[in-house]
């Protein structure tokens, strides 16, 4: 009975040894998730600080003052943008979150409404997202480029009424449309009435804007206020096939004095001390294409570019590209987006061309391996 007793000490100790141990396991557990928590906090710190800092970079490229900044800032909290670098950078998101402010606005006493509008149109100016009409496309009414000929139509009690107008003025508040006089004669437009306007860009492009009227103003002449939008519809094809291929260049951003000759005159005159930078191209069609560049650039930075697609071939030079769009990329660099604004009929040929081949050149070679899989599942 002893020895049972015995037995009985012994067998209890290993239980307890037993939980001891399983304690351990679990505080280590504990330990190390705790650990990661902490580990995954810094690197979300660390994260969010750097990217504050891009944000702050760009703000400061572009001169903003304090309230400017402030204001962005808030924009950025307010609606969890992820990235507040976007908000300065790329023209979508500022429109995106700009148009939710502006309707706060449009209930609001005058002069505060005139305020906010002269305050967002001056900030706009600075980010360099005044001038759109090179944009290869479209995102809302607010980058619609005035002067351009719209086919209007308002539904009026189920019945259409279309006419041809003018964009007058592209504001904070909507878009200023022109009405012929027969048309404001005839039943008479009202605020809140359904707009559809359809018209086309010089890239080809056709955009079918809806909204609705915000205000008529009686004429002649007679014009109706609309309000922004970003439902749409686009209809195009690209006017140029693009292809992704490394194709080394060299190139360099023209100084201040050959900006502004080539915005007067289509060309400028070459200087002894250019120093060309050389890259690779990732991607290109012969309307455009694009690069990762360590610098931060500004929109619509001229750049002057000479490249060539193999050793046995010519130079094409005389290229000049405008930067339109820079994305963020994670390894901070960035993806520079360019528009080909001068480049010679030849060379956009050569292009062309070079596409075209580079394309078949791939199909080739998917039909082959999709032969040689073939062959290898029948044997």
């Amino acid at each position: 009975m002893g020895a049972k007793l015995e037995g009985f000490q012994v067998g209890a100790g290993n239980v307890i040894y037993f939980i001891y141990g399983l304690a351990g396991i679990f505080a280590l557990v504990i330990i190390y998730l705790i650990f990661l928590l902490i580990k995954n906090t810094i690197v979300k710190q660390n994260k969010i600080r750097k990217e504050w800092k891009k944000f702050s970079k760009v703000c400061e490229q572009k001169r903003l003052n304090a309230t400017e900044i402030d204001f962005l800032k808030g924009l950025v909290k307010k609606y969890k943008i992820p990235r507040p670098v976007f908000i300065v950078r790329h023209l979508s998101v500022f429109n995106r979150y700009i148009f939710r402010e502006v309707g706060l606005y449009r209930g609001a006493e005058t002069r505060s409404r005139e305020n906010f509008t002269s305050f967002v149109s001056s900030l706009r100016k600075k980010l360099g997202f005044a001038d759109f009409r090179f944009l290869e496309e479209l995102s809302s009414t607010r980058e619609i480029p005035v002067g351009v000929i719209t086919k209007t139509t308002v539904t009026i009690a189920n019945v259409q009424k279309n006419f041809e107008s003018k964009v007058n003025t592209v504001d904070e508040e909507g878009v200023v449309l022109t009405v012929p006089d027969h048309i404001m004669n005839e039943e008479p437009i009202r605020e809140h009435h359904p707009v559809e306007i359809n018209f086309t860009l010089e890239n080809d492009a056709e955009y079918i804007f809806n909204s609705a009227v915000y205000k008529v103003i009686p004429g002649p002449p007679g014009y109706i206020c609309i309000e922004h939008s970003r439902n749409f519809s686009r209809l195009q094809k690209r006017k140029y096939d693009r292809i992704d291929a490394e194709v080394p260049f060299k190139y360099f951003f023209l100084d201040p004095d050959q900006t502004h000759d080539f915005i007067e005159r289509n060309k400028f005159a070459l200087t002894k001390d250019i120093n060309y930078e050389t890259n690779v191209l990732k991607n290109i069609s012969a309307g455009g294409m694009y690069f990762n560049n360590d610098k931060d650039l500004e929109i619509s930075t001229l750049i002057a570019i000479t490249l060539k697609f193999s050793e046995n071939e010519d130079e094409l030079k005389n290229i000049v590209g405008r930067v339109e769009r820079i994305v963020d990329n994670d390894d901070d660099s960035y993806r520079i987006y360019i528009k080909f604004v001068k480049i010679l009929e030849a060379n956009r040929n050569k292009v062309i061309h070079f596409v075209f081949e580079k394309k078949n050149a791939l199909k080739k070679e998917k039909l082959m391996k999709l032969k040689k899989k073939t062959k290898a599942v029948a044997e």
